[in-house]
């Protein structure tokens, strides 16, 4: 299974307003290794016009300048998304918390943190242990595993659908429509059966929460879902189609952003035994591994703001209603903010990574992911001493997300 961004991918229908400087997102190449056509734009072109129009900023001082001192929103002056499908009409993350502005963010934030908080994390950390210690159990059975099927999304899956009240039998469901309908956040740039595919998905995704929605109305019980309808009903008097589209939006979030996180980190992991001794002669170091691993290989490559007034970065002033690309696997890398970037290193002692993005849209479910990654590295690590360990072929996903879908390894 491959990546709908980086395979048969025509670039849309847009006059030429600039360049990709070697980093082209829609390339073969990109998703397989970005990084040295990153460290190439950053150092040619750290504010670059594309030539689709969007302004992709690069430099780590950058990227955390707009997102502490711009002003900036998520639709253009018009109210349209910049990157959404048009067509694309049910479920439109339009009326996603992740696209809207206070107050309307709020608003909706709130409701979700109502059970997405440090609190629920805190909750369910046996059973996340207890995740990781039937998977490992299993793999030692085996002589091996799939780190993905069997840990990276084994994880987050239970954990997500049981915070928002989807029973067991359903989580298999989700496997393809959350990879898919991830493209919807880039979907005006990707080709029309990618388009189809990830409308198809919003659809899917559309039919089971408004069927869950209707019988948790009927019975409320003490998930997100029930929790989201009893302060809807109480206060703010959103629509269920609006709670929909919430609950849509933080399945995917908390399935396809974890999985890449305990994916890309246990990879990394593999790719540097040395590391992965270090972690387990030190396992206090599991912290500042996780962020390490999110610095090094985050799973979301790039996000979007849309200025609101005339903002000066990188010695050019772009104007209001710039869409801007925010490079945050580039300014994760960026030399001048990070020394040796490009070695993993999980005592690194300054790990401010841009992965969960920033200011009001700043990741809502950071710390339930950053659990969950502990405790996946942590098992690993443990129970693979003295085991060689041989890497199969990596596939990835048709998540627009740096996600994959397999990554099988064999002990000996």
């Amino acid at each position: 299974m491959t990546s709908a961004i980086d395979t048969n991918v025509t670039e849309p229908a847009t006059e030429s307003a600039g360049d990709w400087c070697g980093a082209d997102p829609f390339a073969p190449s990109f998703r397989d290794d970005p990084y040295p056509a990153l460290h190439g734009l950053r150092e040619r072109d750290p504010v670059n016009l594309t030539p689709v129009g969007t302004w992709r900023i690069s430099r780590y001082d950058d990227v955390a300048a707009i997102f502490r001192t711009a002003k900036t929103s998520m639709t253009l002056s018009n109210g349209e998304s910049p990157n959404f499908d048009p067509l694309d009409k049910r479920g439109s993350f339009l009326e996603f918390m992740l696209n809207k502005d206070d107050p309307e963010h709020l608003v909706l934030r709130r409701l979700a943190t109502l059970t997405l908080n440090p609190k629920t994390a805190r909750m369910m950390e046996d059973e996340v242990k207890l995740t990781v210690k039937d998977a490992m159990d299993e793999a030692l059975k085996r002589g091996g595993m799939d780190v993905v099927p069997h840990m990276a999304h084994n994880v987050p899956s239970r954990m997500v659908c049981k915070i928002m009240g989807i029973p067991e039998c359903d989580r298999e469901k989700f496997n393809e429509w959350t990879a898919a309908r991830t493209n919807a956040f880039f979907a005006k740039f990707l080709p029309p059966e990618v388009q189809q595919r990830t409308r198809d998905a919003g659809n899917a995704m559309a039919d089971y929460f408004e069927a869950l929605m209707r019988e948790r109305r009927k019975n409320l019980g003490d998930d997100l879902i029930s929790t989201m309808i009893r302060a809807n009903d109480s206060a703010d008097k959103l629509s269920d189609d609006t709670l929909v589209i919430q609950a849509i939006g933080i399945i995917i979030a908390g399935y396809e952003t974890t999985i890449g996180l305990i994916g890309n980190g246990m990879r990394a992991l593999l790719d540097h035994p040395d590391q992965t001794e270090k972690l387990r002669v030190q396992p206090d170091l599991v912290n500042n591994a996780v962020n390490e691993c999110l610095r090094y290989d985050t799973p979301i490559l790039f996000n979007w703001r849309v200025l609101q007034e005339p903002f000066e970065v990188g010695g050019k002033t772009l104007p209001a209603d710039a869409v801007i690309w925010q490079m945050l696997a580039s300014a994760n890398r960026d030399p001048a903010r990070f020394e040796n970037p490009d070695v993993f290193d999980i005592e690194r002692k300054d790990v401010s990574h841009q992965a969960f993005g920033g200011g009001i849209h700043h990741c809502i479910g950071n710390t339930l992911a950053r659990m969950e990654a502990r405790h996946a590295f942590s098992e690993f690590a443990q129970r693979t001493k003295g085991l060689r360990i041989e890497q199969g072929k990596l596939e990835w996903s048709h998540s627009f997300f740096r996600v994959m879908a397999s990554l099988p390894i064999a002990f000996r």
